[in-house]
């Protein structure tokens, strides 16, 4: 795509932020193209890769802390 912006990562920069890499060309991806809630704890991503045009799925769980704590 004409006019876009290239950004630099560091490796540890993209694993603090869990950014996935494209499994086919290794291209950092930033966001999903589309997420949508499987279950009340999982959520599923698609991903689009800019660079090569692959896409993927990926999932998360999502954990609750049951534990209320006062609002300060």
């Amino acid at each position: 795509m004409k006019g876009q912006a290239e950004t630099q990562v560091g490796a540890d920069a993209a694993r603090r932020f869990a950014l996935p890499s494209c499994p086919q060309c290794n291209d950092l991806l930033f966001a999903s193209a589309a997420a949508e809630f499987v279950s009340k704890s999982r959520v599923r991503h698609v991903w689009s890769c800019d660079a090569c045009g692959h896409e993927f799925a990926t999932s998360v769980q999502l954990s609750f802390n049951r534990t209320r704590r006062p609002l300060s």
